[in-house]
């Protein structure tokens, strides 16, 4: 299991759903921002990106072509991008 969701789940005594529900490609970005800056000083990049790749996601929104770019978003080559 990735370091992070051990740590996350212990944490908060086990009472975490590893998902996300998003409404585009920003939310996805922002979250992502978000975890890093949290993250960033005990994990590693790939520690990170790993956790982020395993949650599940889903689509908020009625948008087929902006829902197509939320389920095609890569964690990994926007991280990489990103540091």
């Amino acid at each position: 299991m990735n370091a992070i969701l051990e740590l996350v789940i212990e944490q908060r005594g086990g009472n975490y759903c590893h998902a996300i529900e998003v409404s585009d490609v920003y939310e996805m970005e922002s979250i992502a921002e978000q975890i890093i800056c949290e993250f960033h000083e005990m994990f590693s990049e790939d520690t990170i990106i790993e956790f982020l790749e395993t949650m599940n996601v889903y689509y908020l929104g009625e948008n087929e072509k902006m829902e197509n770019e939320v389920y095609d978003f890569s964690f990994r080559d926007y991280i990489k991008d990103t540091l």
